[in-house]
């Protein structure tokens, strides 16, 4: 009986080594690859080797050579990443003379805010990974505009029966500053004039369907006539920002294109920026949710002002905005 065990137990061990005689280790990922190089070469004034930091419109030229030691390259593929989710890619396909070796240009201007990453890397005859040469090469705008998320400015409120602007609440902070972020009331907006670019009131929505419904609209301090007479402004300080009408459902355009000073000053020139007020009945027409409204201040700085809603709480009604301004 114990000779029986002691083979049993000779067998079982046999097995086991056997078994890891053939077994293979699994290759690291951070040496599998190690076939493919690539390198990067100054041959202009725009070049960079290596991390660069930039400015709002500089443009960079990243001259780049990628080789295989071992299996020809099919294909050398160009990925952008921008931020962390922003994707992008060029597929080069290459000719039989470079499938060892293959040099080429990504050229690239900053038009956005933050960062961007290239990364060279090559495919087989059966698309399959080769590598990247474990290199990439990161470009990072620095800050061109300031962004300013959820602010509210609350408005006058309106006398739907007479159809003339009556304000309640002397205190409501229906003054804005771009430039500070910052609502204020009669009181304080008067003491703070010179930062003042608009002011906040309603008016009745005139279509039949909409008559329990209120527009929300914008005044510059230095408009001609001043739509709400219980404010006086006359002895405030009149600060100059103009204003476009309101462009409808931007949501998209401010969160996606306006993402650098130069992007903002392009889509606020396409438009006219000629209004000191706005004067519109219609509620999704004026400052309604999710439409736009870009600026010129006095400064000469363009901007963009998004609507994220209209509501109301125990303070009255208001808008919550998001701007965006150059810097």
């Amino acid at each position: 009986m114990e000779k029986m065990k002691i083979l049993k137990y000779l067998s079982f061990l046999l097995v086991m080594l056997a078994f890891n005689s053939c077994k293979k280790e699994a290759e690291s990922i951070f040496t599998m690859f190690k076939d493919i190089e690539v390198t990067f070469h100054n041959k202009s004034e725009y070049s960079i080797t290596e991390d660069a930091v930039l400015n709002d419109g500089d443009s960079v030229h990243i001259h780049y050579t990628i080789t295989s030691a071992n299996e020809d390259m099919y294909r050398v593929v160009v990925d952008t990443t921008i931020g962390t989710g922003n994707y992008g890619e060029r597929i080069i396909n290459l000719k039989e003379n470079e499938r060892r070796s293959y040099s080429g240009v990504i050229k690239h201007k900053m038009m956005r805010d933050g960062k961007v990453t290239f990364r060279v890397y090559a495919m087989n005859i059966f698309n399959e990974y080769m590598g990247d040469g474990y290199t990439n090469i990161t470009v990072d705008g620095r800050p061109s505009y300031t962004h300013l998320p959820n602010r509210k400015v609350y408005a006058s409120r309106v006398n739907f029966a007479g159809g003339v602007a009556m304000d309640d609440n002397i205190d409501r902070r229906s003054f804005f500053s771009l430039r500070r972020a910052e609502a204020f009331d009669y009181q304080s907006g008067k003491t703070n004039s010179k930062d003042i670019d608009f002011g906040i009131h309603l008016l009745r929505d005139t279509r039949p369907a909409h008559l329990n419904r209120a527009s929300f609209n914008l005044y510059s301090i230095n408009t001609p006539t001043n739509p709400l007479p219980v404010y006086d402004i006359s002895d405030w300080e009149k600060r100059n920002t103009m204003f476009s009408a309101p462009i409808k459902s931007a949501g998209t355009i401010f969160s996606q294109q306006l993402v650098s000073s130069s992007a903002i000053e392009a889509r606020a020139k396409a438009v006219n920026i000629n209004l000191l007020q706005t004067n519109i009945t219609e509620w999704d027409a004026a400052l309604g949710p999710g439409n736009l409204v870009y600026f010129l201040t006095p400064e000469g700085k363009y901007g963009a002002m998004l609507v994220n809603q209209t509501t109301s709480d125990n303070e009255g009604p208001y808008i919550s905005v998001s701007v965006k301004y150059q810097n």
